[in-house]
């Protein structure tokens, strides 16, 4: 199979059982019918409401520069499959992800002949294809990020060395629960016996409950934000910020990092924290002039991502949830608080886009709504009449490339693209392939 032949198979498969499948019934049958490759490797499993793509994206970059082979599991991608499954930072091949899927394709037909219920999943198969390939490659750590929640995700079939939970805020409540405790425990479900879990800027409610779970569980350490780790002095300049870190074993003044946005300093120092429990778990020993390299290399693309494109100044944020929202507002308060700026601006129909919307009309000084290319982003013309609710300043352009071509036609100091990291897929999907006028 070609692999836009095999994309557009896992894609319809997706499609066909939409609803997502939680519970780990299908990935245990399907990883034990393929040899358990999930065990083959030592491993960190990262969930939280935000900031779990990043903090997986700086363990990678920091493990790797010390010297480790890193097999990297996140979701979604922005523009190809293949950003999924990673080895030291690079995706892997298209030839390769449909090797992998050939070599796993028989068991998942198996599965597929006992019926819908049994059937594996879009994100089952992918979890499964990524677990095969850090065994095939002998990866010495996986860091692998939750697809959605914790307890029921796929992912959460792997017996992990360190569990991380970034942060607790209110998303996919339909799923996990309207409370923040109530998103906690599903987010606690990845503590796993003899953990050495590590717990970013977490209120006190949710937290107690993770806390809970951890000891319920027998996991071996907990390591907490603000009690056993932190950072000061932060300082932000775009792509060259900076912290103090006080960490468990290490201190690291003046750490430059490339990654921007308010919320990054929380992911940095949580990864730091992350980094020091998982090699005083293996008795490693950890470079500071490592690290200090990582960082200066570590971006997150699409969160605050700043870009210059023939000469316009450009920042994708895929803030798709409120809590993103208020983080975006902060961080373009702290880098751009005088400019003007606008916005091409796609939220998901399942997303709290009323709230969204009056955070995004009050930075903005023009939006345009525009779709997002899924199934989950079918009615724009809602969340349009939304924001005109909160601003004179708006209009709907439905097709994203047109939309894109309109909001570089306007003067702006800085042009924005967020709301959704499925439309800054599609925007820089466009760019990519010169599909949009630059």
């Amino acid at each position: 199979m070609e692999f836009t032949n095999l994309v557009d198979y896992l894609y319809q498969r997706g499609a066909a059982n939409f609803k997502v499948k939680l519970g780990l019934e299908r990935i245990e049958e399907l990883t034990k019918r393929i040899g358990c490759p999930q065990n083959s490797f030592k491993s960190i499993h990262v969930t939280g409401t935000n900031g779990k793509g990043s903090v997986t994206t700086a363990l990678s970059q920091i493990l790797r520069y010390n010297g480790m082979k890193v097999g990297t599991f996140i979701s979604p991608h922005l523009v190809s499959l293949t950003e999924r499954i990673k080895i030291n930072g690079e995706n892997i091949s298209e030839r390769e992800f449909v090797e992998i899927y050939n070599e796993i394709e028989e068991e998942i037909k198996k599965m597929d002949l006992k019926g819908e219920e049994y059937a594996p999943s879009f994100f089952e198969i992918t979890t499964a294809m990524a677990f095969k390939y850090f065994e095939k490659q002998k990866v010495d750590v996986g860091i692998i990020e939750v697809g959605l929640g914790g307890r029921l995700d796929a992912t959460n079939v792997i017996n992990s060395d360190v569990s991380v939970i970034t942060s607790i805020s209110k998303d996919h409540i339909k799923t996990l629960g309207n409370t923040l405790e109530a998103i906690a425990y599903e987010k606690a479900g990845i503590i796993k016996k003899n953990n050495f879990l590590v717990l970013g800027n977490i209120d006190e409610s949710p937290k107690k409950v993770i806390l809970n779970k951890a000891k319920e569980v027998n996991a071996e350490k907990v390591y907490e934000h603000g009690k056993d780790f932190n950072s000061t002095n932060h300082r932000y300049f775009i792509n060259n910020n900076m912290l103090d870190y006080y960490g468990i074993n290490s201190e690291i003044k003046d750490l430059i990092f490339g990654a921007n946005g308010t919320f990054q300093m929380e992911n940095v120092t949580t990864s730091l924290a992350v980094v020091e429990a998982f090699m005083q778990k293996f008795g490693k020993a950890l470079s500071i002039e490592k690290i200090r390299e990582a960082m200066a290399n570590f971006y997150w693309e699409g969160r605050f991502e700043y870009t210059e494109i023939n000469g316009k100044k450009i920042v994708f944020d895929g803030a798709h949830n409120f809590a993103a929202a208020q983080q975006l507002e902060k961080s373009i308060n702290l880098y751009f608080p005088t400019q003007k700026k606008i916005a091409l601006i796609g939220i998901l129909d399942d997303k709290d886009y009323k709230k969204m919307s009056q955070i995004f009309a009050s930075v903005f000084d023009k939006i345009i709504v525009t779709s997002v290319p899924t199934e989950r982003g079918r009615h724009p013309e809602l969340i349009y009449e939304e924001f005109k609710k909160h601003t004179k300043n708006v209009e709907f352009i439905k097709d994203p490339s047109e939309g894109f071509n309109k909001l570089l036609s306007e003067k702006s100091d800085i042009y924005f693209f967020t709301g959704s990291l499925y439309l800054l897929g599609k925007i820089k999907e466009l760019i990519s392939t010169n599909l949009v006028a630059l």
